[in-house]
């Protein structure tokens, strides 16, 4: 791993993990549409080892976990419940992570160009850096959405550089996780991630470039 400067002429971000703790906000969507099919809750930390990969994947992961079977149907039903109380909850603008508004407002004035590239679902993202306050410092924002495949595919990551007219080597990737780090080794990008993420097991192992561990760290690598 690297620990000089880096040089981007723009930076993405990973939102969940990186940007914002949602994982209340998940555990309250998930354990909803769960209980429609008559099953308990999960506890916030087991429901933090099903983050990774969008909602259907966490939903997925759930029902593993009681290794319940249901038909596609019922699964529908379900995501469509999550997505309603995900909605809801992403409205109240909690947890955004210390020092990350402090930053992008620093990478702002230096006229840093800034994206969002996430596995959460576009309209959710939209409604959470909305009401986290933060969407005005991001001029691309790619979310998970139908035509797209997910990280870590690396096509998420080239919407959002197109729409920022940045070459992959001269982007920045920050995020916590195996799909933000293989996204940019995909696409061709340097990435950093950030130790207090979902990672699911030691950050090291992920192999960034870089590790940090507050966002405010990001702004002493930039050259």
């Amino acid at each position: 791993m690297s620990s000089g400067k880096f040089r981007p002429k723009a930076i993405i971000f990973d939102l969940d993990g990186t940007l914002v703790d949602s994982a209340p906000e998940i555990a309250t969507a998930l354990n909803s549409a769960m209980a429609e099919i008559g099953q308990p809750p999960f506890p916030l930390t087991e429901v933090q080892t099903f983050i990774g990969g969008g909602a259907s994947v966490a939903l997925k992961r759930a029902l593993a976990a009681r290794g319940t079977s249901i038909d596609d149907a019922t699964f529908d039903a379900m995501m469509t419940s999550f997505y309603k109380v995900y909605a809801q909850v992403s409205e109240a603008g909690n947890g955004l992570y210390p020092g990350v508004k402090e930053t992008l407002g620093e990478l702002q004035r230096r006229g840093m160009p800034l994206g969002v590239c996430t596995n959460k679902a576009e309209h959710i993202t939209a409604i959470a850096l909305r009401a986290l306050g933060i969407a005005p410092f991001f001029a691309s924002v790619v979310g998970a959405r139908d035509d797209l495949p997910r990280k870590p595919a690396p096509d998420m990551l080239m919407a959002v550089l197109a729409k920022l007219g940045t070459r992959p080597a001269d982007a920045l990737v920050v995020g916590d996780s195996r799909s933000d780090v293989g996204a940019a080794r995909a696409a061709g990008c340097p990435v950093i991630a950030v130790s207090y993420g979902y990672a699911h097991g030691p950050v090291a192992d992920l192999r960034a470039d870089l590790v940090i561990d507050t966002m405010k760290d990001l702004i002493l690598h930039l050259d």
